[in-house]
């Protein structure tokens, strides 16, 4: 890929792909601050066609400094190379990751964006993601950083609705990432798993949360195990 480099004021010329992440405005203020007392450290990323593959901010900071755009041009350059620049900076959140994907037209991302924006839980984004999730044991950040994460709806609503529910039962914890996480990887690998029943044996015996989501599933198919016959165990 030919590399060739601009210098203009030629703002309008510059264009942004919808799957640029958004502008944030305070990343913006500490660039312009940057750079009035440093000068611009890195020139922004753009195709031939003018659009921005990586540098939205720097370019936004210079345009409202009246300054000189300094622009590397990658001939050839799309919106796919948007996330593997950025993922050498590690500038992208999951937030980012999900926007990007959802603008290219990923049903999963646009159905877990939907989730995440009328989310009223005390759920955070990285639980959701687990909630929802169509995998038992691979990371959901890792499968929304690389693009294939699935979503399922059905057991996402389920899962949420079963934690929510265990508010009364143990009240400092249940929408913690730490358990629902753990409680979560337990219900998707064990379909007899009743709520009813673990419900019951929160109120007879404390059930241990640990800093490691794996000792507390163990805890969690432990607690729901106690005094129940080998054929209804879960695991």
């Amino acid at each position: 890929m030919k590399t060739k480099f601009v210098r203009t004021m030629d703002y309008d010329r510059f264009r942004f792909f919808n799957t640029n992440r958004n502008i944030v405005e305070s990343h913006v203020k500490k660039l312009m601050a940057s750079i009035s007392e440093v000068g611009l450290l890195e020139e922004i990323t753009i195709n031939e066609d003018y659009y921005i593959i990586d540098g939205q901010h720097r370019f936004e900071a210079l345009k409202r400094m009246s300054e000189h755009i300094v622009a590397k041009i990658k001939i050839g350059a799309s919106s796919d190379s948007i996330i593997p620049v950025n993922i050498m900076r590690r500038g992208w959140s999951i937030i980012d990751y999900i926007n990007h994907y959802s603008e290219r037209g990923n049903k999963n991302y646009r159905l877990i964006k939907e989730v995440i924006e009328n989310n009223e839980t005390k759920l955070s984004t990285g639980t959701l993601l687990d909630l929802y999730s169509d995998s038992t044991f691979t990371s959901s950040a890792k499968g929304i950083r690389e693009g294939v994460f699935k979503i399922n709806i059905d057991k996402g609503i389920m899962l949420t609705e079963m934690i929510v529910g265990l508010e009364p039962f143990i009240p400092m914890y249940s929408q913690t990432t730490k358990f629902a996480r753990a409680f979560s990887k337990v219900v998707k690998s064990n379909e007899n798993f009743d709520t009813k029943r673990f419900k019951s044996q929160l109120q007879k015996h404390k059930l241990m949360i640990y800093p490691n989501s794996d000792d507390t599933a163990r805890s969690i198919a432990e607690l729901y195990n106690r005094r129940l016959g080998e054929k209804n165990r879960i695991f």
